[in-house]
């Protein structure tokens, strides 16, 4: 027996990029930053951002690792970020409620959410319930990865409360995008445990789709990387490969009745359908 995940196609593309972000485009010049704390942890930088979001409507959570010269694994809530040096009245009039704050300059490492002008955590996932102990770090966090041939897939993501969903909101939806953030083109509004390739103008792009047993089903499309449009389908296949300029391939999903996920290699013409 398979079930549907619960997928939401329709939703406000503006609002999906209206959350507090950094610099567009800053990967050629140093990021100045207000930086009011530092934590090993998201929530507890989130949780700083929201107390201090009256005084500072554009405070944000950055990842150090997205800096060339910070060590990686911390998570900065900023008050200010920007390409010239902020004013010493911004840092004295954050003193004067946290006495740690300090000014830091970040080097944007190429291809980081910083450097595309992305914002590391969307505005909704601050509505996720304090008691939705499931959620790790990595579920409110977005990411970006840079392409083989051109461009990057950036994972958005976000959440959506409904109290029927196994998957406690938990949404991703995946762009592709060239330089940044305003180009930024949408391939799937809902696309979890995602695989990818690129090739010639096109990205195949597999999501989980259904539950078999245990098991993520998932479906496969092949889209055109700069309209998002699909022009090639496959159910339950996952790995998507281009094995040519009209041939993908993918791992074939069965399952049997004893429960058991079986893989089967597959190849699929995709252009003599378009």
């Amino acid at each position: 027996m398979t079930r549907r995940l619960k997928v939401r196609a329709a939703f406000r593309f503006a609002a999906l990029l209206s959350c507090a972000c950094l610099i567009e485009g800053a990967e050629s010049g140093t990021v100045w930053l207000v930086v009011a704390s530092t934590h090993r942890t998201v929530l507890p930088a989130m949780k700083a951002a929201a107390m201090l979001r009256v005084a500072w409507p554009e405070v944000t959570v950055i990842a150090s690792s997205d800096c060339a010269s910070f060590r990686a694994g911390f998570y900065l809530t900023v008050v200010r970020s920007a390409q010239s040096q902020p004013a010493a009245a911004d840092l004295r009039k954050l003193k004067s409620h946290i006495p740690d704050a300090n000014v830091r300059t970040c080097n944007p490492r190429p291809g980081t959410r910083i450097a595309l002008g992305l914002p590391l955590i969307d505005a909704s996932i601050a509505n996720v319930p304090a008691n939705s102990v499931n959620w790790t770090d990595e579920d409110r966090i977005s990411t970006v990865t840079k392409l083989p041939a051109i461009g990057y897939l950036w994972i958005q993501r976000r959440y959506e409360p409904d109290a029927e969903d196994p998957r406690e909101g938990r949404r991703e939806s995946v762009f592709f995008l060239l330089s940044s953030q305003k180009d930024a083109v949408l391939l799937d509004p809902d696309c979890a445990n995602s695989s990818f390739a690129q090739k010639d103008g096109w990205i195949a792009l597999s999501c989980a789709r259904e539950l078999a047993a245990d098991h993520m089903l998932h479906e496969l499309r092949v889209l055109e990387q700069a309209s998002g449009k699909a022009v090639f389908t496959a159910p339950r296949c996952r790995e998507p490969r281009f094995e040519s300029a009209e041939e993908v391939s993918c791992q074939a999903e069965s399952v049997d009745a004893e429960g058991k996920l079986k893989l089967t290699a597959k190849r699929l013409g995709f252009r003599h359908r378009m």
